[in-house]
């Protein structure tokens, strides 16, 4: 009987397994995927880039950097034809595809897959999931380039280094994160360099090789001025970054809390690294201590940067650890049970092994098979949960009643709502702030801040923008102050989310019809409230 030779190794059953999980269950609570969706689709059917922002009232016609065409117009495109099923998959793909690739290298280093597997998973972890969004593409490029990088230091291969700058042409156009990777080729070359300058012979490169790697760098550099906005865009990262001030405003670039389990974990693995690093065979040079000190410490000063120091740490702890004794964990039985069940079992591994081709055991086909059906088995209740998720985080009934109501004017939402209203209300509706803060000027900000928090100029900055509705969260300091004042009245409240409109006459309508249940409940509130605070006075 003739087989078809399928080969099936562990690490491509887990690509296979992690690209699973990640595609039945995305992140899309997260709302700043929904503005750079509608700006993908701006993009594709008008066939041009917008030059400045046209999702605000507040600040439309400013001009913008276009950091993420590339990455929003596929996004689009996967959405034109697939749904969130497409961008989910693109997502999940991208995500596998770091791990993988991070495995490689990990497995140059270790010769050793069972070894490799186990330290990719140990990191893997520390990059928890990822929200669809451009960045995902940094990621990617940011696992292709250390990999090169490696390639180049260790194995002595320069084959590769020629796609560095078409590489970093694509990466400039898909996300602004390509400065990341000028970042990681200067630290490499610098600490490279140094061996030289140190006279120091251990793990040197040769001056010719390194000397080809500085002008690769130097291409690379200048091919991420092809872009819309040339050289210029070289700015952008100060700018979007440390001009804004807009850092402070957004939570996956405050420094990690380590109060939470998830933190906890990441400065385990950190203190691993380190520890690892210290007891090897040999002492690292400057480049592993260098780069892996630049990375651990920017994701120590922003959760942002965790993904990247975790997929540098990969590879290096691979390098350390090679002395660790774990490989006989994943071999099979030199003995040959002779009867029962043992035996029944070892034909049928050995007989796996025959048909399915070679070193793959059948043992992993049925660990894929099992571990697919459980995912599957659990997919209804989760999608279920995650679509509970997107609607606890997102205002979805809030922004039902504003479209079912043809509700219209100038709109105050909280900031992180913007993104998913842009992605519903565009272009009927405007939007008052959204996710992309870096467009703002600082005084806005302030602003916005002032208004949403209640401070004391709220009023005079809220009624100077001609507010006509408000959409927010119900914890929003910002809708109590104005059901108080009694110029806003609530026509909305799902337990979550609150519409309140303004009380005037294009409004009156809607506010007969929805404002006196939902408003006496609120006075009623405030009074008990009120009653608890004397009594305790």
């Amino acid at each position: 009987m003739a087989y078809t030779r399928a080969r099936l190794t562990p690490s491509t059953a887990i690509f296979i397994i992690v690209f699973t999980i990640m595609l039945l269950f995305p992140k899309f609570e997260d709302p700043d995927f929904y503005w750079h969706l509608k700006t993908g689709e701006l993009i594709v059917t008008t066939e041009q880039l917008p030059w400045h922002d046209v999702f605000t009232y507040t600040n439309s016609g400013h001009s913008w950097v276009l950091s993420e065409w590339l990455s929003q117009g596929i996004f689009y495109l996967l959405y034109q034809q697939a749904g969130l099923t497409g961008v989910a998959a693109i997502t999940a793909l991208v995500y596998a595809l770091c791990w993988f690739i991070t495995y490689k290298t990990c497995q140059e280093q270790l010769k050793d897959e069972g070894k490799a597997i186990l330290v990719v998973m140990l990191f893997c972890a520390t990059m928890g999931a990822i929200a669809p969004r451009p960045h995902i593409f940094t990621f990617l490029f940011f696992a292709i380039l250390l990999h090169q990088l490696f390639m180049f230091k260790y194995r002595a291969s320069d084959r590769s280094l020629i796609f560095i700058p078409p590489m970093m042409a694509i990466w400039a156009n898909a996300h602004g994160g390509f400065f990341i990777g000028l970042v990681l080729l200067a630290v490499f070359l610098v600490a490279e360099w140094s061996h030289h300058l140190l006279v120091d012979n251990v793990g040197r490169i040769e001056t010719r090789r390194l000397k080809k790697l500085s002008l690769i760098a130097i291409a690379g550099f200048l091919a991420t001025a092809i872009n819309p906005h040339g050289w210029q865009y070289w700015l952008y990262p100060y700018h979007a970054i440390v001009s804004s001030g807009d850092t402070q405003f957004i939570s996956e670039w405050q420094s990690p809390s380590f109060h939470k389990p998830f933190f906890q974990y990441f400065l385990v693995v950190v203190f691993l690294f380190f520890i690892n690093m210290i007891y090897a065979r040999r002492k690292p040079d400057l480049t592993e201590l260098g780069v892996s000190l630049v990375f651990i410490g920017g994701a120590f000063f922003s959760v942002r940067n965790i993904p990247l120091a975790a997929l540098v740490m990969a590879p290096f702890f691979s390098i350390f650890c090679q002395d660790l004794s774990l490989a006989r964990i994943f071999k099979q039985p030199d003995y040959t049970p002779k009867s029962g069940f043992s035996a029944f079992a070892h034909r049928i591994m050995t007989a796996g092994n025959k048909q399915v081709g070679g070193s793959a055991p059948l043992a992993n086909w049925l660990l894929l098979i099992a571990s697919l059906f459980s995912i599957l088995l659990l997919y209804p209740s989760r999608k279920e949960h995650n679509s509970m998720a997107v609607s606890r985080i997102l205002p979805v009934a809030a922004t039902d009643f504003v479209i079912k109501h043809n509700i219209s004017g100038n709109m105050f939402n909280t900031y992180h709502y913007g993104g998913y209203l842009i992605y519903r209300l565009y272009p009927r509706q405007r939007v008052f702030i959204y996710g992309r803060t870096d467009i703002y000027p600082k005084p806005f900000i302030t602003e916005y801040r002032e208004m949403y928090r209640g401070g004391s100029n709220w009023k005079q900055y809220f009624y100077k923008h001609n507010i006509d509705y408000v959409l927010c969260e119900n914890l929003s300091p910002l809708r109590q102050l104005l059901l108080n004042n009694g110029d806003f009245k609530l026509v909305f409240d799902d337990g979550k989310h609150s519409v309140l409109l303004k009380d005037t006459a294009k409004y009156q309508q809607l506010i007969k019809q929805y404002a006196p249940g939902l408003n006496s409940t609120h006075d009623m509130g405030s009074i008990a409230l009120s009653s608890s605070n004397e009594s305790e006075g």
